[in-house]
Formats: structure tokens, C-alpha cells, sequence
């Protein structure tokens, strides 16, 4: 941003004086509901560590720089694994489960408002955070399994074993298997020099790459006759008569046959032609894997790469961790006998179970970001006042929940109160960073306007807590059906929404009408929150 360009951004201490006052609601809210002295305390605090992870990410992936990209998509993923584990988390009751779900996705938009904004090119940024990570950890997933299973070596003992008792049949076999190989490996010659003439720049002229390019083929400069009689001996290698009738003929050549024999059967050329085809073939695999690589960076390397640092980081911090005694031996204490995880570390490899438990975190965001961008987007309103509304309204379900899970009354009031605080702080927020920006200096009129709500809402707390003290004891001798009681508290907080909604919603048609046909109207295919890649 330039020196002469007006942010609009929410006013900085009223937006982070909301974010404080959701994540104390909410740890409030973890620790009056569930058993135990903590409650589901422990649980939110592990979402709400992950909410910071994820918003101090967000923060970074939306700039320019590809270091700054790298460090921020790092930064997304481990809190995406946090936040994803708080809300998976084993809870006694569906009440606990609301609260620490709702409470750390209140905590999130709040910051995420309070910091970037909900946006398009936000989401388009965490879109492309997400995918170029999943992609990456899955490649780490498919490595680590492979390393526990052994998969190389075996494939490489198997390889090995089985291609020795091939060629030790017999003669015939042998000779069969070495013209094999050496077509083999002349074509790969032809085709791996073809791929380094393209990897290296233009050289002076070099005898031995010429005489090492002559051995080299095309597959289409082979004669047809070669194919022919490759099939043929291939024919009599598995027939008893074909595999009698070499061996005689040997045997009638004397010595020399039987030196030819002992030649054809024995591993010295087979290991040669195989080192070689070995050698060239990795050269093709390699050109393989670069053209794959290549495909999936895009157009901007450096923004995939920044994109994809999060995903690598997890990997390798995870197989090297994995790898660890120590760390083994306390992973294995502290999981249970017996248990799922217990028998996936068993079958699959402790990196790779841990590394899979990222990916289903990975894909359930993935996969529940356009929902919940559908949910909370709103094209009247500002980026900021979006999140905020969504994040004061999961706040004040958490504290409904909080009730229904038997949380002490004092707490479940100050949730309320919490929630309606945030977003009447979040809107003053928005709206002195509408009209003076968020540079100015507007400290002095937010202080004040921050302690009116919050004094109104501790009067409002303290009000509710004495006339439960001393008029809810009276009442009780009103026998009111449990659902008619419910069923009045839900109409009164849908009367409360449909005021609200009212309420904000004067002076919108004049402020389309005089907006209709501006420039600066977004025009795109569809709706920005399905698309989720600005690559």
C-alpha cells in the first residue's frame, strides 16, 4: 500500500479489543462445560492455539512474496492440524462438542476479521495453501508407507531372485534374456542421450558420447526381422523340444559350447546389461518426474512453491520425528494397547498414520471451506463485517450450548453478553475504519466507546444474575412444560435476529441505487467463493 492510499481496514483496537474479549468468552465457556475441573478447557485451548496458527498463516499467504507465502502456508497447516484435532476430539456430550466447535470457529473469524478480511483473494489464497500442501503430504504418505513396508527392497529382492532362476533354466533362456537386454538398453541409450542433450547446454564435439550414441536405436529403426526372431526363440525357450535341441547343439560344438554355456548362464553379463539399463532408464524416469513436477508448479513457480511449503514441512518434520527412538518409545506409551491407532502404527508405520490423520484435517477443510464461505459471505457488507457478524453469532450459540451442557448460569451469561459485546465492537470497528481509515488516530473515541459496551454488558450480566438469584426462586412454582419454555426462548432470539436484521438493513436500496453501474462492480463467472486457486 502507498503512503497516499486510504485503508479502510477496521479500526485496530476495537477489532483486537473484540478478538480478546471472544477468546476469554470462549475459554470461559470450554471450562464451565463438560466433567472435571477443566471442562472441555483443554480441547479449546488447543482450537484456539490452532485459530492463531491458522489466522497468523492467512496473514502471510495473502502477500506478494514467496517467502512471506512459505512461512505463512507453514503456519496455516500446523493450525488447520490444531483446530481439526480440538474439534475431533472424543466429547462426553453433544453440548461439549458444540461449545468447543463453535467457541474455536468464533475465535477464528474474529481474527481473520480483525487481520485480512473475508474476501476473495483470501480464500482464493487458502484454496491455493490447501491444495498444493494436500498434494504434497499425500506424496510424503505414499513414501512413508512404502519405507515401513519394505516395498524397495522387496521389489528389488523379488527382481533380482526371480530374473536369476529365469536365466539359470536353461541355455536357451539365458540367450533369450540377453538379446532382450541388449535391445533394451540400446533403445534407452537413444532416449536418455536425447533427454541430457536437452539438460545440458551445447558441448565441443565429444568422441566417446559419439561412439556411445551409435549404440543407441529408435524402437522404429528396428528391423521387423529382429522382432521375428525374438519370437521364435521365445517359442522354443518354452518348449521342451526348442530347449533340448540348443543344448545338444552345444554339446556338439565341444569345449566351445560348453564355455558358451557356462558363459550364457552366468550372472556376469546379465549385471552388466541390467547396471546399464539401470542407469539409463533412471535417466527417463527422471525426465518423467520433471515433466510431472513441471505440470503441477504452474505458470508461477514461486507461488506454488510458497504454496506447497506448508505440506513439505509437515512431512518432513514427521517422518524425521517418527524416525526418532525417543519420540517412538513416548508415542507408544501414551497411545493405549489395543486402539485404532495402535493397530494402524502396527499395519501401516507411525509417520504414516500421522501423516494420513493430516490429510483427512486437510481434506475437511478443503472440502468445508466453500460451504462455510457460502454461509458467511455476504455481498452488502464489508470483508471485516462479515466474519464478525458470523463469529458474534457462533459465540452466542456456544453459550446456548454452554447452557444446554449444564454450565454454571454466571458463565453462560457472560457468553451472551460476550457475543453481543464482539459485534457491536467489530461494526464500530468497521465504521470508524470506514470513515477515517485505519491509520487515523481514533484510540480516545474506541476506549470510550469499548467501556460503554462493556460496562452496559456487565450491568446487563449482573442484572440477569440477581433476578435469577432472587425472582427465579419465585417462579419455580410455576409449572411450565420443559418445551413451551424452550420453544419461547427459541421465538425470542429469532425475534431478536429478525430485528437485527431489519435494523442494519435502512438505507440499503439507496446505497444500491446510487452504486448500480460503478465501475468497480465485480464481474466474474460465478460466485468468487467457488474458486479456490489464483493460479
Amino acid at each position: 500500500m502507498t503512503p497516499y492510499e486510504f485503508d479502510d481496514d477496521p479500526a485496530l483496537f476495537s477489532s483486537r479489543l473484540a478478538l480478546a474479549v471472544a477468546v476469554v468468552a470462549a475459554l470461559l465457556l470450554g471450562l464451565g462445560t463438560g466433567p472435571g475441573l477443566l471442562g472441555q478447557g483443554p480441547e479449546l485451548l488447543l482450537g484456539l492455539v490452532g485459530a492463531g496458527a491458522l489466522v497468523h498463516g492467512a496473514r502471510h499467504v495473502t502477500e506478494d512474496e514467496s517467502r512471506q507465502r512459505a512461512v505463512g502456508s507453514i503456519w496455516f497447516v500446523f493450525g488447520i492440524f490444531g483446530v481439526v484435532a480440538a474439534i475431533g476430539a472424543y466429547k462426553p456430550s453433544l453440548a461439549a462438542a458444540a461449545v468447543t466447535t463453535f467457541g474455536t470457529l468464533s475465535v477464528l473469524l474474529f481474527g481473520l476479521s480483525a487481520t485480512v478480511g473475508i474476501d476473495e483473494g483470501l480464500v482464493r489464497s487458502l484454496g491455493g495453501a490447501l491444495s498444493r500442501s494436500l498434494v504434497v503430504v499425500v506424496a510424503g504418505v505414499v513414501v512413508l508407507a512404502a519405507v515401513h513396508a519394505t516395498l524397495f527392497r522387496s521389489v528389488a529382492v523379488l527382481t533380482v531372485t526371480g530374473y536369476g532362476v529365469l536365466v539359470g533354466v536353461t541355455p536357451l533362456v539365458s540367450f533369450l534374456m540377453l538379446q532382450i537386454e541388449v535391445l533394451v538398453l540400446a533403445v534407452l541409450v537413444e532416449r536418455a542421450l536425447a533427454v541430457v542433450d536437452g539438460w545440458l547446454p551445447r558441448r565441443r564435439f565429444d568422441r566417446r558420447e559419439t561412439a556411445l550414441r551409435q549404440l543407441g536405436v529408435r524402437v522404429g529403426d528396428v528391423p521387423k526381422g529382429v522382432y521375428v526372431l525374438l519370437g521364435l526363440q521365445f517359442v522354443l525357450a518354452f518348449t521342451g523340444a526348442g530347449r533340448s535341441l540348443f543344448a545338444r547343439l552345444l554339446v556338439q560344438t565341444g569345449p566351445f559350447g560348453t564355455v558358451v554355456g557356462r558363459f550364457l548362464q552366468s550372472w556376469v553379463p546379465h549385471a552388466l546389461l541390467g547396471a546399464g539399463i539401470l542407469l539409463f532408464g533412471s535417466v527417463l524416469v527422471a525426465r518423467l518426474c520433471q515433466r510431472v513436477v513441471v505440470r503441477w508448479i504452474g505458470r508461477e513457480p514461486p507461488k506454488t512453491l510458497g504454496y506447497a511449503a506448508g505440506g513439505a514441512a509437515v512431512s518432513v518434520l514427521v517422518a524425521v520425528l517418527t524416525a526418532l527412538p525417543p519420540v517412538r518409545w513416548l508415542v507408544d506409551w501414551a497411545v493405549t494397547d489395543g486402539s485404532a491407532l495402535d493397530l494402524s502404527f502396527g499395519t501401516y508405520g507411525m509417520g504414516t498414520t500421522f501423516l494420513g490423520l493430516v490429510v483427512v484435517a486437510l481434506c475437511a477443510v478443503l472440502v468445508s471451506l466453500p460451504v462455510f464461505m457460502f454461509l458467511v459471505w455476504d455481498e452488502t457488507t464489508s470483508a471485516s463485517d462479515d466474519g464478525s457478524t458470523a463469529g458474534a453469532g457462533l459465540l452466542l450459540l456456544a453459550s446456548i450450548a454452554a447452557g444446554f451442557g449444564d454450565a454454571p448460569a454466571p458463565v453462560v451469561f457472560i457468553g451472551v453478553a460476550a457475543a453481543l459485546a464482539t459485534w457491536d465492537l467489530s461494526v464500530n470497528a468497521s465504521l470508524v475504519g470506514e470513515e477515517v481509515g485505519r491509520a487515523a488516530e481514533s484510540r480516545r473515541g474506541e476506549v470510550i466507546h469499548a467501556a460503554g459496551v462493556l460496562a452496559v454488558g456487565a450491568v446487563a450480566v449482573l442484572v440477569t444474575l440477581l433476578g435469577v438469584e432472587f425472582i427465579g426462586a419465585a417462579a419455580l412454582v410455576v409449572d411450565v412444560p420443559r418445551w413451551r419454555a424452550v420453544g419461547a426462548l427459541a421465538l425470542l432470539l429469532l425475534a431478536l435476529v429478525c430485528f437485527a436484521a431489519l435494523a442494519s438493513g435502512d438505507g440499503e436500496l439507496g446505497d444500491d441505487d446510487n452504486d448500480s453501474g460503478g465501475d468497480d462492480e465485480y464481474q466474474g463467472s460465478g460466485p468468487w467463493y467457488t474458486q479456490f486457486d489464483d493460479l
